[in-house]
């Protein structure tokens, strides 16, 4: 992606509000954003670095069309840690990594990247004092990291928060496994929409099936 996609992929992703005032924007809009300008022309890979039972280590890579790396994130999380680590830490990861590593390749979660910043993180020229820059990144990768696990922790409280919390999974899905635990670890959750609202529960597992038939064909 050049600047001028980044930019528009920008554009059209909206901020959240947090509960501390900054504001951040989902992974999934931003992964929205780049597949709806990067297409099919790049992967964006996740490999699992380290599974011991107790801590996972993600790692995202996004390669352009010739295989090449043009951007990765790290996460990490230890199982139990939080509400979400105790039923669904490897997703949490994975959403975590696939953030950094949009962040990494400009499509950012918290203040947006200028054409100029762009520009100034591309050019390997360009003299930047070390320490101030070290600093700058980390408290950056710190606070989206922060603002990732927030987004993660939201724990619905209703059966339709509950609803669009699964289409959200599912809609983020991007290889077939995916769609296949989702349904393993969230059977209770499923079983929860449909005593509430069989058409909710209807709707859901159709469009399960939807998203299934839409990577079994490679359409992302």
């Amino acid at each position: 992606m050049d600047i001028k996609e980044i930019q528009a992929a920008i554009k059209e992703m909206h901020s959240l509000k947090l509960h501390h005032g900054n504001e951040y924007t989902q992974v999934q809009q931003r992964l929205e954003a780049f597949r709806k300008h990067a297409g099919t022309a790049y992967t964006l890979d996740t490999e699992i670095l380290i599974n011991d039972g107790k801590t996972i280590l993600i790692r995202a890579s996004i390669l352009d069309k010739e295989g090449r790396v043009i951007a990765t994130g790290l996460a990490e999380e230890l199982r139990g840690s939080s509400n979400v680590n105790k039923t669904s830490a490897i997703e949490n990861c994975e959403t975590s990594a696939w953030g950094r590593a949009l962040a990494n390749l400009g499509l950012h979660g918290g203040t947006m990247a200028s054409v100029e910043e762009i520009t100034i993180a591309k050019n390997k020229n360009k003299q930047i004092d070390a320490d101030a820059k070290a600093k700058a990144e980390a408290k950056a990768e710190a606070a989206h990291d922060a603002a990732v696990r927030e987004e993660q922790n939201r724990a619905p409280t209703t059966p339709q928060q509950l609803k669009e919390m699964m289409e959200n999974k599912i809609k983020a899905a991007t290889e077939t496994w995916q769609l296949k635990k989702i349904l393993e670890e969230h059977g209770k959750d499923f079983m929860v929409i449909k005593k509430d609202n069989p058409k909710n529960s209807s709707e859901l597992n159709a469009y399960w099936k939807l998203r299934l038939e839409q990577l079994n064909t490679g359409e992302r």
